[in-house]
This record gives C-alpha cells, sequence and structure tokens, in this order.
C-alpha cells in the first residue's frame, strides 16, 4: 500500500515540474515574440511575397499551432519557436 502512495507523489511532483516547465516557456517565447501588426508581419517577409497569401499562411500556422495569431512572425521556426513537434 505504501508504494501506492509513493507513486502517486511522484506523479504529482512530475505533473508540477511539466506545469512549472511549461509557464516558463510561454513566458519566454512572448518576450522573444511581442505582438505585431500584420502591416508589419508582410514589411519582414521576404520581397515579392504576396500580402494576402503570407496573412493566410500566418492565420492558419497560428491555428493549427494554437498561437497567438499577433505573435506569429516570418522568421518563426515551426520546433524551436512555435513548438511544432
Amino acid at each position: 500500500m505504501a508504494w501506492l502512495f509513493v507513486f502517486a507523489a511522484f506523479g504529482w511532483i512530475v505533473l508540477a515540474i511539466c506545469v512549472v516547465a511549461g509557464r516558463e516557456r510561454r513566458a519566454r517565447f512572448r518576450e522573444k515574440f511581442p505582438p505585431i501588426s500584420d502591416a508589419e508581419f508582410v514589411a519582414r517577409c521576404s520581397p515579392g511575397t504576396h500580402p494576402e497569401v503570407a496573412l493566410k499562411v500566418r492565420r492558419i500556422v497560428a491555428d493549427k499551432l494554437g498561437v497567438e495569431y499577433d505573435r506569429v512572425y516570418p522568421s518563426s521556426s515551426f520546433v524551436d519557436d512555435l513548438g511544432a513537434d
């Protein structure tokens, strides 16, 4: 019966560590990527990029990856910055 208590306590500790790590990761993300407008997003895109296409891709990336729309940058890395693994 004691092993059940140890197992449950270990589970709660792991859960707490995951929650704290997730909060820290989100805080770093928010600091690194402050919100930008659509106009600034398009201005940061490569020359020749169609604004409508770029903004549509931005919307899809934000929706599918659960990231705030105005924090998606043209230079964002899917894995390193947006958490797509």
